[in-house]
């Protein structure tokens, strides 16, 4: 059986710790600084980015599958371990 890893990256870590310091979300927008606000909307869209580059990565190796170029998706197999490496930072 292979192990299975889950990474959380900092973005997500982040996006946590301003949730669970709110109990609910009209809390957040309730309670928060000025400075949370900024942040969580910079976290939101680092995660947004982040999902983005991830899926065109997945997508872009199933067509060099397709297209049988193991070169191209080798290539995109490093960077999407790249990629998911800077989960557990």
């Amino acid at each position: 059986m292979s192990e299975i890893k889950i990474g959380i990256h900092p973005v997500h870590r982040r996006l946590a710790e301003l949730c669970m310091k709110h109990s609910n979300l009209f809390a957040l927008f309730e309670n928060h600084s000025k400075s949370e606000f900024g942040e969580l909307w910079q976290c939101l869209k680092q995660n947004a980015d982040l999902v983005y580059k991830l899926d065109e990565l997945k997508q872009l190796t199933f067509v060099a599958h397709l297209a049988n170029d193991e070169e191209w998706k080798e290539e995109l197999d490093e960077k999407i371990k790249q990629l998911e490496a800077s989960f557990s930072k």
